[in-house]
């Protein structure tokens, strides 16, 4: 074709991006301190740069959020400090900037010939501001956040008298007596408004026998897929511990202990069950300390009505486990329901994760809305309002947590619980969650989870009509139904889920996600993916009445 047509308008590439930005120094010496860096970012008016060795090549980038994270972490007076008056804030700064840069092997590089939406979309899923964009081996310049955001706008939008007046003018300066909003208590909902039901369930890997996994039925032998527990590399839990005034606080976590140390003559069951044991008992303990504290000294302890945080459960269960030495290693997920805030909190390690489906009716759901399907013939409004990011070095190989001893000839390496997805999403009354290791997701599109678990809600909490009259949503019960009555269907629930993704795994006729990606990756992959599969439903209800 001579030209495009008039509808269609190119896709602007990121090279295009690094073309229309100012010239600016965006390298720094490995040799230079993180005084001699700050200004450096300052001078040239950036929030990052890219750290070089002496050979020019790069070995890390240093940014703006580098810098809180060294302060943070170095330059907080110590106890023994505050009693001498003195402060190491200035030995800290004269540290080589390597102590504080983000590592090569961390950082996700963009090509120029990138649209800006795939760049926007790595940077979202990834949480970062900074992409160095790189071809043929050579830094071409970094892109930033907001270049991205400034391609979305013309002059006419941001240039000229006009742009100013309608955008700026009225706007520049805070109204006099400017204050912070204040909840009261009448505004703010009640912490114990929310209460978690849930279930779990899991099984093996269809061929699993001890000590070895088979590749398909033949070599399996047995005439029913493995359903020993004992066998199964995945660990999981969902337990409640009671708090001092919030009631049960609910736990869950999932773990996938990696396969591939048999070939090292190791056990990979064993990383992953002591991980996840290691995780129950701190989150027992120190709900155990917080109750006895509160017996001791009242109600107003602050800070220890919290929930513990999965960041903190997941780095004191590695610390734990890496001290006793044991072998292996495993992906994990925790996460928990924070009343006070009415958010989910979770930290994953790996290809496993969660999701969060939400009722959302169509007048109101947006991008999300079902354009498909007539109103009055869909079974459910569930959406997916929340998916955690599957985190893998490469296909097939997700971040993990372990250990190796010197003897074993393993040369590979470990992530730490730093290098974890770590999120916090506001929830409602009739949000569910489900925590899956990878054989869950490798084996069932997330519209058959949605529709699966649509059944599930209709069969057990069936709405209050059908289908609204246009502008209502459906009417679903959102109240606590008890604790035996509401755990009992989530692991129902659990165990359906897991079943599915078994049969799912052995059909050969139908390409799995874990096919399609592999596929993509150039890798001839037919079929599902066997493994061994943990699910953990929660199902966020109304403690109160409505």
């Amino acid at each position: 074709m001579a030209g495009h047509s008039g509808g269609m308008k190119p896709k602007l590439r990121v090279g295009s991006l690094l073309m229309n930005k100012p010239s600016a120094a965006f390298t720094i010496s490995k040799t230079a301190n993180i005084l001699q860096a700050i200004s450096h970012l300052v001078d040239n008016k950036t929030s990052a740069s890219l750290v070089m060795d002496d050979n020019d090549n790069i070995i890390g980038m240093f940014t703006a959020r580098d810098i809180l994270r060294f302060i943070k972490k170095h330059t907080e007076p110590k106890r023994s400090a505050l009693s001498s008056g003195t402060n190491k804030s200035e030995d800290s700064l004269s540290r080589q900037v390597v102590e504080a840069m983000t590592p090569g092997d961390k950082m996700v590089f963009c090509k120029p010939t990138d649209t800006v939406k795939r760049c926007r979309e790595i940077m979202f899923q990834l949480k970062i501001r900074h992409v160095p964009v790189i071809y043929e081996g050579e830094v071409l310049g970094i892109v930033h956040s907001k270049d991205l955001a400034d391609s979305a706008f013309t002059f006419h939008d941001t240039g000229g008298k006009k742009g100013f007046i309608s955008n700026v003018v009225g706007r520049k300066g805070l109204p006099a007596g400017t204050r912070v909003q204040r909840n009261s208590s009448a505004d703010t909902p009640a912490a114990s408004q929310l209460a978690v039901e849930s279930g779990a369930f899991a099984l093996p890997h269809p061929f699993k026998t001890d000590g070895a996994v088979a590749a398909n039925y033949r070599q399996y032998g047995a005439h029913e897929a493995a359903t020993d527990m004992s066998l199964c590399e995945d660990a999981y839990f969902v337990i409640g511990v009671e708090t001092p005034c919030k009631g049960t606080q609910v736990y869950a976590c999932v773990a996938d202990g990696v396969g591939s140390w048999r070939q090292y003559g190791i056990d990979p069951r064993l990383y992953a069950k002591r991980l996840v044991e290691n995780a129950q008992t701190v989150i027992e303990s120190e709900s155990k300390g917080r109750l006895e504290a509160t017996s001791l000294f009242g109600q107003d302890l602050g800070i220890e009505s919290e929930a513990l945080h999965p960041y903190d459960i997941i780095m004191e269960a590695w610390h734990i486990t890496s001290a006793e030495k044991v072998q292996g290693s495993s992906t994990i997920c925790v996460a928990t329901v924070d009343y006070n805030l009415s958010q989910l909190l979770y930290s994953n390690v790996g290809d496993g994760g969660l999701m969060v489906l939400r009722h959302i009716d169509s007048e109101t759901a947006g991008y999300m809305r079902d354009r498909h399907m007539p109103r009055d013939m869909r079974k459910h409004d569930l959406r997916v309002a929340y998916l955690s990011q599957q985190q893998l070095r490469s296909f097939n190989l997700p971040f993990q947590l372990g250990y190796i001893d010197s003897e074993t000839d393993y040369e590979g390496s470990f992530e730490s619980p730093v290098d974890a997805d770590t999120a916090s999403i506001p929830v409602l009354p009739g949000d569910i969650i489900i925590l899956a290791t990878d054989g869950l997701f490798d084996n069932v599109e997330l519209t058959d989870i949605i529709s699966i678990v649509g059944q599930w809600e209709n069969k057990h909490f069936p709405p209050s009509a059908k289908y609204p009259v246009k502008g209502e949503a459906l009417k679903y019960p959102l109240q606590h139904s008890g604790a035996s009555s509401g755990d009992t269907v989530c692991a129902e629930l659990a165990e359906t889920l897991v079943r599915i993704a078994r049969q799912y795994s052995l059909d050969s006729s139908r390409d799995s996600p874990f096919a399609v990606l592999a596929k993509e990756n150039d890798i001839m992959w037919g079929g599902g993916m066997p493994d061994d599969t943990s699910v953990v439903v929660m199902r966020v209800v109304s403690s109160t009445s409505p």
